[in-house]
Order: C-alpha cells, then sequence, then structure tokens
C-alpha cells in the first residue's frame, strides 16, 4: 500500500498541449470587459489587420473555429451540390466535414510521407484520369506546420479550372521560401485553438488577397448582413438594422478572443522560435533511432512544428 500511494504521489501527467497565456492576456480581456463592448467590434478589426500583416495578406477575416472558416470559404466559392473537392486522405475530419456541410463531397488523395500533404503526383493521376470530372476545387492542407507544394498544386488547378483554398490550420509561421502559408492559394484558413501556436481558446482567420471575397466572407459570417454591429454603432448610432440579402452564419469572433489573440501575436515570434529549438533538440536525440523517421522539410520550406510528427517503421520513405 505504501509503495502505491508513493508512485501515486510522483505520477505525472504530461499535457499534449499548454497554451502560452499570463498576466497579459488577462488583462487584455479585463480591457474589454470595462469597455462593455464585448462582441465583434473594434479588437477584432484590430486582430484581423494585424494577423495580416504578420503573415503578409491583404485581408484577413476573424471566424469562431478554423472549421467555420473552412465552411465559409466553400460557400463564398460557390461550392456545393453535385461538386467534390479533392484533398489529402491524411487530415483532421474538420477538412472533410467543411466539404460536406454544403453538400459536396470530398474526394481523397493520398498524401508524400516525407511532408504528410498531398502527393502531387497522385493529385495529377487522378485529374488526368477524369475520375474528378465534377472537381470544383482543391484543398492542400498544410498539416503539422509544413506548407504543401503550393506552386505545383497551384499549376495542376490552373489546368483544370480548379480553385484553390488552403487548409492551414496548423500553418502559422509555415513559409515555402518568402510566402508564408495560405498565402499562396486563393485563401486559406487558420486555426487558433489550443493545440496550435497561438490560440484565443477557439477561433478561426481567413487569409485573402481578394477584396471582394474578404467583402463577401465578412458579409457571410454576419448572418449574411450588409453592416456590421460596429460599422452600424459608429455610423449610424446602433438603431438601424442592415439589409440581409443572402443567407449567413453566426461565425462571428468576439473582442474578447481577439483581444487575447492580438496579445498572443506578439509572442508568436519567441513561442514558434521555441518550437524550432525543441524540434533540434529531438533531432539530435533521435538521430540513432534507426526504426524513426523525424520530421523533415524541402530546402525550401520553413517549418513551423505544430507538432512533431514522426514516422514509425522505416529509416526511410
Amino acid at each position: 500500500m505504501n509503495n502505491f500511494a508513493t508512485a501515486q504521489t510522483i505520477t505525472q501527467k504530461i499535457p499534449i498541449t499548454k497554451p502560452t497565456f499570463g498576466e497579459e492576456e488577462i488583462a487584455a480581456v479585463r480591457e474589454v470587459l470595462e469597455s462593455g463592448w464585448v462582441v465583434q467590434g473594434p479588437k477584432v478589426a484590430e486582430f484581423e489587420k494585424r494577423f495580416a500583416d504578420i503573415v503578409g495578406s491583404d485581408h484577413a477575416v476573424a471566424t469562431t473555429s478554423c472549421t467555420t472558416a473552412l465552411h465559409l470559404l466553400m460557400i463564398a466559392s460557390g461550392i456545393g451540390q453535385g461538386d467534390s473537392v479533392l484533398l489529402p486522405a491524411f487530415t483532421f475530419v474538420a477538412s472533410a466535414n467543411a466539404v460536406e456541410y454544403t453538400g459536396a463531397r470530398p474526394e481523397f488523395v493520398d498524401i508524400d510521407l516525407n511532408t504528410f500533404a498531398v502527393d502531387v503526383g497522385q493529385l495529377e493521376r487522378l485529374l488526368r484520369l477524369r475520375r474528378s470530372i465534377d472537381a470544383k476545387c482543391v484543398m492542400p492542407v498544410s498539416l503539422f506546420g509544413l506548407c504543401a507544394d503550393m506552386p505545383a498544386i497551384n499549376e495542376l488547378a490552373a489546368q483544370h479550372g480548379l480553385c484553390v483554398l488552403e487548409d492551414a490550420a496548423c500553418g502559422l509561421g509555415a513559409y515555402r521560401e518568402e510566402n508564408h502559408a495560405a498565402t499562396e492559394a486563393w485563401a486559406g484558413a487558420f486555426s487558433m485553438h489550443p493545440r496550435k501556436a497561438i490560440s484565443t481558446g477557439e477561433g478561426g482567420m481567413i487569409v485573402t488577397a481578394d477584396p471582394d471575397f474578404a467583402a463577401r466572407l465578412r458579409s457571410l459570417r454576419d448572418h449574411g448582413a450588409s453592416a456590421t454591429d460596429y460599422q452600424r454603432h459608429v455610423e449610424q448610432g446602433g438603431s438601424l438594422l442592415p439589409e440581409f440579402n443572402q443567407l449567413g452564419y453566426n461565425y462571428r469572433l468576439t473582442d474578447i478572443q481577439a483581444a487575447i489573440g492580438l496579445v498572443q501575436l506578439e509572442k508568436a515570434g519567441f513561442i514558434l522560435e521555441r518550437r524550432r529549438e525543441l524540434a533540434a533538440m529531438y533531432d539530435a536525440l533521435l538521430s540513432d533511432c534507426e526504426k524513426l523517421v523525424t520530421p523533415g522539410a524541402p530546402q525550401s520550406c520553413r517549418h513551423a512544428y505544430q507538432s512533431y510528427v514522426c514516422l514509425y517503421g522505416s529509416n526511410s520513405v
């Protein structure tokens, strides 16, 4: 009994992740609560602008999660019943769910085991064989913090008349050459779930270079409204309802979450560098494990290490 009790006392639970929160986030939330404006408002707008600046995009649109962000991308792109979307067979279920929400069909493509991203050769063969004649979109996934082969994917998509919408849920801090994840697609979506580099509890962010597409997304996330509550409050005194000319959704991030996100963005550089330092340490410690393939990256890419994922069973793939 004593030995059992001792063993129980020294047992330590290691969490799968632990967000980097501190007094700064608490102070930011307090400021929003004291302001009286807690729904989507000035902090969300500031968060969007800062996020766009950091990743190098013209526009950013905040949502309640990456899943809802992907759903909005499908809707805003006109994807629906009878269409199919090509995406990697190895990804989180949200990628496929967002397609199914619209009535479209996910069509899975094998992955490259060196990157865990969609295998461009398999994608090309699938399109060449015309098995995907109803395909309307390619959804590459920058899985675990490594960019997909976007130049090759974009070239194939252009040849077959497909739009490219990137699931960059894990992609904050990931680069291909000088291009941040999601910025080489027509639009892309990030996650701010606690397992990601920065977190707002739950939250998503869409980036795009297309101003009209961004405006449509902003309307769709807000019930299809022609103006936001904050715009009406500032410009019209808040008393008149906007027009609702399209079916929309309540996918709005709150100013409470955005305030946390702004602080998290200030810490993002440190968080990402620390992840890379730890990955280098793991690389060194695991270098003698012949059956374990540690995560690598093409020479043109910079890994963000949202997760450190190894392949077991072979020393080469």
